[in-house]
C-alpha cells in the first residue's frame, strides 16, 4: 500500500466519528508520525510502498482509532509546549488552553527562584515545562494517581528536568505531601466539567480519557476549587499566587469562594479564543 492510499483509506474509515477535514488531519498526523516524515514528504513520497512489516502494526492502529480513541493514546505521546509528553489511558491529553495556563506563569517569573506546586499534575506537563523552561524553580507536584505519577515521572525524565513527585489527595488537608514547604506558586488544572455536560462532548473524550479527571459531581461541582484554596491557606508563601484553569461558568462564584478564603486579589482571565478559562489568586 502507498503512503498516499494509506492516508486516504485511514482519513475514510475515520469519516463515521469525525467531521471530513478532523478525520483528514488525524489521518495525516498519524501518517507522518508513524513513518518519521515531515507533513510536507506525505505528498512528495505518497507513491512509496509502506513497509510491509509495518502495516500490520498500523492496521491494529487504525482499528483502535476507528473505536474513537484519540490519536495521541494510539500514539502514546503528544507535544505540550514544543516538548514531547507521553501519555496513556491514565491522564488527560495535555490541551493548547492549558499551554496558556503555563505561559501566564513563565512570563511573571521568568529567571526567578520560585517554588511551585503542581496540584493535579497527571501526565505533568504544566510540572515538567516549568521545570524546564524556568531552570531557577524548584517544582513540586502531586496526584491522586499512583498510574498517573508513573507517567509524570517518566515524562520528567524524558525531558531530562527534576520534578519531585508525591501521591496525594488535594482534599486532604492533615497529611501535606511536602511537609512546611511554602510556595510562591500554585497551579493547577483540576477536573471540572459537571457531569451533565458530557452529553454533549465526543466519544474520543468520553469514552476514553480518565473519567476521574475530567468530571466534577452536578451538586458539587466547585469541590477541587475548594480543596486547592484550603491547601493554599496551609502551603501558601507571603505575596504567593495561584493560578488555576477553570469552566467558564464558574468565575462569578469562584471569585466569591475565594474572596471568603481570604484571598483579596482574585482575576478572571480569558483565554486566546476570548472565553473565561483562568483564575489568578493572591492574598495581597
Amino acid at each position: 500500500m502507498t503512503i498516499k492510499k494509506l492516508t486516504t483509506d485511514i482519513t475514510q474509515q475515520l469519516q463515521p466519528l469525525y467531521e471530513p477535514r478532523e478525520a483528514a488531519a488525524i489521518a495525516y498526523l498519524y501518517v507522518q508520525t508513524k513513518l518519521g516524515m515531515q507533513r510536507h514528504e506525505l505528498a512528495l513520497r505518497g507513491q512509496e510502498e509502506v513497509d510491509a512489516c509495518k502495516m500490520s502494526e498500523v492496521e491494529h492502529e487504525i482499528a483502535r482509532l476507528r473505536t474513537g480513541c484519540p490519536l495521541q493514546y494510539v500514539l502514546g505521546e503528544t507535544e505540550f509546549y514544543g516538548l514531547t509528553f507521553q501519555v496513556t489511558p491514565a491522564v488527560l491529553i495535555p490541551r493548547p488552553e492549558t499551554e496558556e495556563l503555563v505561559q501566564m506563569i513563565i512570563q511573571q517569573f521568568n529567571n526567578q527562584e520560585v517554588d511551585i506546586w503542581d496540584i493535579g499534575t497527571g501526565s505533568g506537563c504544566i510540572a515538567v515545562t516549568l521545570a524546564k523552561i524556568l531552570p531557577k524553580a524548584r517544582v513540586f507536584a502531586t496526584d491522586i494517581s499512583e498510574e498517573a505519577l508513573q507517567v509524570a515521572r517518566r515524562n520528567a525524565e524524558l525531558n531530562r528536568v527534576g520534578v519531585t513527585f508525591a501521591c496525594h489527595d488535594m482534599a486532604d488537608k492533615e497529611h501535606l505531601p511536602f511537609g512546611d514547604m511554602r510556595f510562591d506558586v500554585i497551579v493547577s488544572n483540576p477536573p471540572y466539567i459537571p457531569s451533565a455536560d458530557r452529553v454533549n462532548m465526543h466519544t474520543n473524550v468520553v469514552d476514553h480519557e480518565p473519567e476521574a479527571a475530567l468530571f466534577v459531581p452536578d451538586d458539587d461541582k466547585l469541590r477541587c476549587y475548594r480543596a486547592i484554596a484550603q491547601l493554599a491557606q496551609l502551603t501558601l508563601a507571603d505575596q504567593g499566587q495561584i493560578f488555576m484553569e477553570t469552566y467558564h461558568d464558574f468565575h462569578e462564584e469562584l471569585t466569591l469562594i475565594y474572596h471568603r478564603f481570604g484571598f483579596k486579589k482574585v482575576h478572571s482571565i480569558k483565554d486566546l479564543n476570548g472565553k473565561l478559562r483562568f483564575v489568578q489568586a493572591s492574598v495581597d
